[in-house]
């Protein structure tokens, strides 16, 4: 299922997590304090509600299926 909403996101040529309005220091700051928020959660509760961008994911399997899937697209069109 993220492999489909991913790929499908690339070929529409949005960006893969969405649009934040957060500068790109508050994203980070956002993300380092969320990382391990976890471990803590029994201590007291930390949700991160912040749409950024730094999950760690390799997102360059989201274009290679995207590349693949529209060259098919191509390919059967041209038959």
């Amino acid at each position: 299922m993220d492999m489909r909403e991913m790929t499908d996101k690339v070929k529409k040529g949005e960006p893969l997590y969405g649009v934040s309005t957060m500068t790109e220091y508050m994203q980070g700051v956002a993300s380092r304090q969320s990382r391990y928020a976890g471990v803590f959660l029994h201590v007291m509760p930390w949700f991160n509600f912040v749409n950024h961008n730094q999950h760690g994911v390799d997102t360059a399997k989201y274009y290679q299926n995207a590349e693949r899937e529209l060259e098919a697209e191509r390919a059967g069109k041209a038959i």
